[in-house]
């Protein structure tokens, strides 16, 4: 059987700028839908005493033929990874599939998830994130690891979901603690839909245990990152001219973007380690010695983001033999790209 774990604190029935939002409605039908191909599932909601619309008014007929169980959390403040962790130990099934409340499901993601355990392995898809309240446009949300598959035998190894009285990180952790017991698939899925409601973190966390002043400092970290994740799109657009589907390439990061900057090229983290970040070189000949040995390994590129620019001054030899030897296609205030297959 697949338990669909869910938790929900006033996610039903909003009224946002004159804007009606059932997130967790479309959810519900959207898992109605989804299975269909898939009748051993089971809906497991943990509610935090939700009382938008609450949920013994409409869920179970709104679920039908999907079995429901319902489990009332009587406790404060919020915490999403407690919710999920308490909807897992109630789930009557050997696999489990986490998922948020204001989320579309599809097919797609339950017939993956189903053969990836099958194989052993975690699925963890990147899901289309709408940016505004008609569904009109909107982005990959390869930040967000809130959606997933695995078997409970895997997520009783993990430890679960971390119990954060806030909103946010624990599906990072809890991605980092998967991935160290088994092999993780993370993918783009055409049809996993994240719905629009408000952004800003206050709104976001208004049911956790942070202060207005904990709160703020957040707001404002949110806002920097969104900078970030921008600049990183508009770096990215830039890159692709150059790097082909497939192509391998060193990426000086700190990793701030990762493997998931360019989807279909093969980034290689610098320094690395087993495929991943290992931290900045002790000195300049490390970094030399590390660049060819990745060189020779098939980069065909060595990417610079602004965030790790001041390599290219600390490491001045490795900036040197760069410079010296191969070909800069690209420099302005984002992203330097050296060819390293031409010399100068």
């Amino acid at each position: 059987m697949l338990s669909i774990c869910v938790t929900i604190k006033n996610r039903s029935r909003l009224s946002i700028d004159d804007n009606e939002l059932l997130l967790f409605p479309n959810c519900v039908k959207s898992i109605v839908e989804s299975t269909r191909k898939h009748p051993d599932c089971e809906l497991v909601i943990a509610d935090w005493q939700s009382e938008d619309w609450p949920l013994v008014e409409w869920v179970r007929k709104a679920g039908a033929p999907v079995p429901i169980q319902i489990l009332t959390i009587e406790e404060s403040p919020f915490s999403r990874g407690k919710g999920l962790n308490t909807a897992a130990r109630a789930a009557s099934g050997e696999v489990l599939l986490f998922l948020d409340a204001d989320s579309l499901l599809c097919d797609t993601v339950i017939a993956k998830g189903l053969e990836y355990v099958r194989q052993g392995k975690a699925f963890f898809p990147v899901d289309f994130s709408f940016d505004d309240p008609q569904h009109q446009g909107g982005w990959w949300k390869h930040e967000g690891f809130g959606t997933c598959m695995l078997g409970k035998d895997v997520f009783e190894s993990s430890g679960g979901w971390p119990e954060y009285n806030s909103w946010g990180k624990e599906d990072d952790h809890f991605y980092a603690r998967v991935r160290s017991l088994v092999e993780v698939v993370r993918e783009e899925v055409l049809g996993l839909y994240h719905q629009w409601h408000p952004n800003d973190i206050i709104w976001k966390d208004r049911y956790g245990g942070r202060s207005p002043a904990e709160l703020l400092a957040m707001q404002q970290e949110q806002q920097a990152n969104r900078e970030a994740l921008k600049q990183g799109k508009e770096a990215a657009r830039t890159i692709e001219n150059f790097i082909g589907p497939g192509e391998k390439y060193i990426l000086v990061d700190e990793a701030w973007f990762g493997k998931e900057l360019l989807p279909g090229r093969i980034a290689i983290p610098f320094l690395e380690r087993d495929g991943e970040y290992w931290g900045p070189p002790p000195d300049d000949q490390t970094a030399i010695r590390e660049f060819e040995r990745l060189r020779s390994s098939g980069a065909k590129f060595m990417v610079f983001l602004w965030p790790a620019f001041w390599c290219l001054e600390c490491y001045s030899g490795l900036s040197r033999h760069l410079r010296t030897k191969y070909r800069a296609l690209s420099e302005d205030e984002r992203v330097v790209v050296f060819d390293l297959m031409q010399g100068q």
